[in-house]
């Protein structure tokens, strides 16, 4: 019996895949017009609600959302409804995203005419199934499960949507905290695939969210699972090749021209072949689960050819493309500025607690790696002793890094620093702040350093950190940062010549605003674009933080940021080395993160 299941669905699996591949050259060109009208949608619908979410905060008069802003917002009858509203319609435009294809899917199998009017229907019908509770169960599967999980469809509104990294940096750092989060992304896993089938169940009949979410449940268990993966996974590798092959092609115009300018319009038109592409490889699963769906129901699967597209339907795509076309010239000429830029900024490189990669964090020996690697700045972190002494450490609590179960507050200066760090195999001294600049002082390295308040301080800790900074670095060569805002300010306002930073760990909406007026750092799931124009605008710094993985560390340095905090500062340094070493190698580094999908 398990051998007559396996051996069912694989040919129910390899008949799907046929049944895809013969969609897909059969409706190309609804492909493209559907990925258009999404395209379109989104230039609509994103900067609507983003202009309502400003609008509202400003009405409450806050400038974003973050920790010292999160009361007066869920207080807020007016943002609770526009909060409320905004969901609504992302999960609507969402759901009528990732089921597109797959209405596209089932017309085409059912030997109806793939029209605008046709697919707006069962559209607008699948659409209205998400209205009442029903619609409550779906929006955080949609705009939460979907994209955290990367598994399966994603939705280019929610494409940002992730669990922040400085939270899952944090939580890897320990035995628990590594378990919590396994379980928590195991179980996110594990439901996005049960639900992989949703898309293709709902928009092919009468079935309602909470049935088709069942039947998607009942009908992924693991063999059927197994299939998806391998062609999921063989999917992606086929675009990325396509891509790979494109980004070569490439090679060739950049290498005559041998100007920045003509690296970036290349770079511009492999943005816009990436996206034919990820379109492409989207509608041919979608395709694939749409047909594994019916044949498992025993429901039409067969592929007809296409029929004449009608005159209105004709009109619409004609115009569609030509707007499609009208609009993606100026990102060409935006990506040939933007390949100037990159070859001009200098962002600073910043190590993150010095090089984690190399040795153990907030460790003069990690200030020693990081500086060896070429970074600019070192960022570290000191808290005030029981004494009134300032260490360098991270952590209130002793114990992941020491296995000491006691707080820094508890202990004297001398106390901490006769403990052993130990990380990853490597163990080194807790340093005081004053062996840490004058060691950055012998290596000619700046450093940010991040003033951690634990609540056990005496009255005045401002002050005597400000006095502290002064006596070691009178030249007032190295940064203070916290994410305090009242701190950094009663800094800024201590000793106005010495450079701040007003750290922020949650951000939604404009730039934070802060009375010092110094630089702003934003972590990596808060930044937007929007925010660097604002700060260039006022003259004022950007840092982002942490970032570590390869295409967001080229992403953020080519954009022209102030600063980059990473853990993986050789690797930082290389990009911006290869950013800066001609228009070949600038065209190689940004071609590397356009030729993946995935």
């Amino acid at each position: 019996m398990r051998s007559e299941a396996v051996a069912g669905t694989r040919t129910t699996v390899r008949r799907a895949l046929r049944t895809a591949a013969g969609l897909l050259r059969a409706r190309w060109g609804a492909v493209v017009v559907a990925m258009l009208c999404v395209q379109g949608a989104l230039v609509w619908t994103a900067p609507l609600l983003a202009a309502l979410g400003r609008w509202t905060l400003r009405r409450i008069g806050v400038h974003g959302v973050n920790l010292g802003t999160l009361d007066a917002v869920v207080t807020s009858p007016l943002a609770v409804l526009v909060l409320v509203v905004v969901a609504a319609v992302a999960t609507v435009f969402v759901l009528a995203e990732v089921t597109l294809f797959a209405v596209i899917a089932h017309l085409a199998l059912e030997g109806k005419p793939v029209t605008f009017a046709g697919v707006l229907r069962r559209s607008v019908a699948t659409a209205r199934k998400a209205a009442g509770w029903q619609g409550l169960l779906l929006a955080p599967y949609l705009t939460l499960l979907l994209p955290i999980s990367e598994v399966g469809f994603s939705s280019v509104l929610t494409e940002h949507i992730a669990l922040p990294r400085f939270i899952s940096g944090e939580l890897l750092k320990t035995t628990s905290g590594t378990a919590l989060y396994v379980v928590v992304i195991g179980a996110v896993v594990h439901a996005t695939l049960r639900f992989l089938l949703f898309p293709a169940v709902v928009s092919g009949g009468d079935d309602s969210i909470v049935q088709a979410l069942g039947r998607s449940f009942r009908m992924t268990t693991w063999r059927p699972l197994l299939g998806f993966g391998a062609v999921m996974l063989a999917t992606v590798l086929v675009a990325s090749l396509v891509l790979a092959m494109l980004g070569g092609v490439g090679l060739l115009p950049v290498a005559m021209a041998g100007s920045h300018t003509a690296a970036g319009v290349v770079l511009g038109l492999l943005e816009l072949a990436r996206f034919l592409v990820a379109g492409a490889a989207a509608a041919f699963v979608a395709f694939f689960f749409v047909a594994y769906v019916r044949l498992v129901r025993d429901r039409p699967a067969a592929v007809t050819p296409a029929r004449p597209a009608g005159r209105g339907t004709r009109a619409a795509s004609v115009t569609l493309v030509v707007l499609a076309a009208f609009i993606a010239t100026p990102r060409v000429v935006a990506a040939a500025d933007a390949a100037d830029l990159a070859a001009t900024v200098s962002p600073d490189i910043i190590g993150h607690r010095g090089y984690p990669a190399q040795a153990v964090e907030n460790s003069l020996a990690g200030l020693a790696a990081a500086a060896g690697a070429g970074a600019d700045l070192v960022e570290t972190d000191i808290q005030e002793t029981r004494d009134g002494g300032l260490v360098v450490m991270h952590d209130v609590g002793l114990g992941r890094l020491t296995q000491d179960d006691r707080n820094v507050y508890e202990l004297t200066e001398a106390e901490v620093t006769a403990l052993t760090l130990r990380q990853d195999g490597r163990t080194a001294p807790i340093p005081t702040l004053d062996e840490f600049v004058r060691a950055a002082d012998e290596r000619g390295v700046g450093l940010l350093v991040e003033v951690k308040p634990h609540g056990e301080e005496e009255p005045g800790f401002a002050r005597r950190v400000v006095e502290e900074m002064d006596r070691l670095d009178p030249d007032h060569t190295h940064m203070i940062q916290s994410l305090d805002r009242e701190l950094v300010e009663e800094v800024a306002r201590l000793d106005p010549d010495r450079s701040t930073a007003y750290v922020v760990g949650f951000q939604i909406g404009d730039l934070p605003v802060t009375s010092s007026g110094g630089a702003v750092v934003i972590e990596d799931w808060s930044y937007h674009d929007r925010m660097l124009l604002e700060a260039n605008r006022k003259g004022r710094e950007l840092y982002v933080w942490t970032v570590n993985d390869v295409g967001a560390l080229r992403d953020y340095l080519a954009r022209g940021v102030d600063g980059v905090i990473t853990d993986e500062v050789g690797r930082a340094v290389r990009a911006r080395e290869r950013l800066a070493a001609g228009p070949v190698a600038l065209y190689l580094e940004l071609a590397r993160g356009l030729v993946a999908i995935g």
